[in-house]
């Protein structure tokens, strides 16, 4: 347990995606609902928001900015280990809930029309945070996001 909250407090920060690592990223912008020419436009010129991490004991927030100085844009606050928590955002719904695997990894289940997403993230030896989803669709997506 001391380890998990280790995990955690490394989590902690604002972080900005290294699209040089991404793979299958175009899938996981089309299953989040993100439409075709957006998902173009954001593959092209390698556009991401600042997602900032914010560890409260077993409760983790997470928030997106458009930019490292921007104003937040989606906002969800979820405690490891309970029940869902039902998200309503702009045109999507969906439902999330983390937990901690029996290998001692955070994982994040995610509930949307499309189907069940598990996303999984780590520090690695690097200190990038490595995110790792498995879609619906059945592909794996992996971004990489670096410290700002």
């Amino acid at each position: 347990m001391e380890q998990n909250m280790h995990q955690l407090a490394q989590l902690n920060g604002r972080w900005k995606q290294d699209h040089s690592q991404n793979e299958n990223y175009d899938d996981f912008l089309r299953e989040q609902g993100v439409p075709w020419f957006a998902r173009k436009i954001v593959t092209l010129f390698k556009m991401s928001p600042v997602e900032e991490y914010i560890v409260t004991g077993n409760q983790i927030t997470y928030r997106q900015y458009q930019n490292q100085y921007g104003r937040v844009t989606f906002e969800m606050t979820l405690t490891v280990g309970q029940p869902p928590v039902h998200i309503a955002t702009g045109f999507t719904h969906f439902q999330a809930q983390m937990s901690w695997d029996e290998y001692g990894r955070l994982v994040t289940r995610t509930l949307r029309a499309t189907g069940e997403s598990v996303g999984t993230g780590r520090i690695d030896n690097k200190g990038d945070l490595e995110l790792t989803t498995l879609l619906p669709s059945g592909k794996t997506c992996r971004r990489v996001l670096k410290r700002v």
